[in-house]
Order: structure tokens, then C-alpha cells, then sequence
């Protein structure tokens, strides 16, 4: 079950709507259906107030979040198809997610030889 479906369950089974865990945790209304619906993956502070306030622990509802080490890797969320990504207020296509994956590797590379002995 994915994070946002897991979160819907918590909160209907607690018998809030949409509106009063918002106030609980202090967010929108808008913000508690974009993390139902997973177009967008909480900060871990906001993850601990959600599992507070929903009566659950952060493994109850997190455990599909892509995290390596306390981060979401960007490989993840660039291709994952999950989370929408936005620059300058228009959604990117497939394509330049893609493309920009490639430059991030190629910089990384890039990066990575100047670590290599000469």
C-alpha cells in the first residue's frame, strides 16, 4: 500500500477529515491531500506529527517512503513517476526528467574523477 493510501486509512480510522489532521499537525488542507494522493512525500518532522496524531509509529506509514540514510534519493523521486516535479510554475515532462538525470550523472562522474589519483 503506498504512503499516501496508508495515510488516508490512519486518518479515517481515527474519524478525521482531511481539515482536522491538517490542523493537528498544522498544514493545509491541500497539503493533506497532495501526501494522500503522493504527489508529495512529507519532511521528516512532519512524518513524526502525522504518526503522533494518527495514534501510529512512523514505520506504520512510511515504510515505502525511498529513503537511503534520512534522504530521499533524487534518482528516486526524478523517475519514480510518484512525484510530480515543477521549475518555474510548469510541470516537467518525462523527457527532461530523463535529461536532467543524465547531466546529474554526468556531473557526479565528472566529480567522481577528480577524486581518482593521477
Amino acid at each position: 500500500m503506498s504512503f499516501g493510501r496508508r495515510l488516508k486509512a490512519l486518518r479515517k480510522n481515527n474519524g478525521l477529515t482531511q481539515q482536522g489532521l491538517a490542523e493537528v499537525v498544522g498544514v493545509s488542507r491541500i497539503y493533506i491531500q497532495a501526501l494522500e494522493s503522493n504527489r508529495r512525500m512529507p519532511s521528516m518532522k512532519l512524518l513524526h506529527r502525522l504518526a503522533n496524531s494518527l495514534g501510529a509509529s512512523v514505520s506504520d506509514i512510511a515504510d515505502d517512503i525511498p529513503n537511503r540514510g534520512g534522504r530521499v534519493q533524487l534518482d528516486d523521486m526524478l523517475l519514480s513517476g510518484e512525484v510530480d516535479i515543477w521549475y518555474r510554475a510548469r510541470k516537467l515532462s518525462n523527457v527532461e526528467l530523463k535529461r536532467i538525470d543524465r547531466v546529474i550523472s554526468a556531473l557526479l562522474e565528472d566529480l567522481g574523477s577528480d577524486d581518482a589519483p593521477a
